[in-house]
């Protein structure tokens, strides 16, 4: 599964964890724990068949990810933060077409309301001489997978499916 697909698999596993370590203590807290940050470089295909064309999108790009843990004083987890970013390189395999696509993003995890939340420029394309053509930004609540309780700002990736919008971005001339 490649980076970018795990972010959005993220979107929808985190509530998951968060309403199963939902019983954490709300006492004073402690001081947050910091995962150091990390650069993960990545390259991989998707096929754009699925979405009608006939070439495939070369990604070539890099995850830069850190996490904070925020505990009770107890030590029990009660909120859990990650600043997450990425840039790319987006390639028609047939035509050579490349376009650039970034995100950065911050995620918070409420363990004690079960609650996730995403702030940030999850993911933008823009293709120069047309603008930006894919968009997914501003704030989005999740109190569960797939349920949205709150969001605010364009959200073509929530609520469209990400291949299938890079490949016809791919595909325009």
């Amino acid at each position: 599964m490649s980076t970018r697909r795990k972010i959005t698999a993220a979107t929808v596993l985190a509530p998951s964890l968060a309403i199963a370590l939902a019983l954490a203590s709300t006492a004073t807290a402690a001081a947050p724990t910091s995962q150091p940050r990390e650069t993960f470089p990545y390259e991989f295909t998707v096929p754009c068949s699925p979405s009608g064309f006939a070439f495939d999108d070369l990604v070539q790009g890099a995850e830069t990810r850190s996490v904070q843990t925020f505990t009770d004083a107890h030590g029990i987890p009660s909120r859990q933060v990650t600043h997450d970013a990425f840039q790319e390189t987006d390639t028609n395999s047939a035509t050579g077409k490349t376009l650039p696509f970034s995100g950065n993003l911050v995620e918070t995890i409420d363990l004690t309301v079960g609650t996730r939340t995403v702030v940030g420029r999850a993911f933008l394309m823009t293709d120069p001489g047309r603008g930006i053509v894919i968009h997914d930004t501003g704030r989005a609540v999740f109190d569960a997978p797939f349920h949205v309780v709150f969001e605010a700002g364009p959200k073509d990736v929530l609520h469209g499916d990400l291949d299938q919008l890079t490949c016809q971005a791919l595909a325009e001339p």
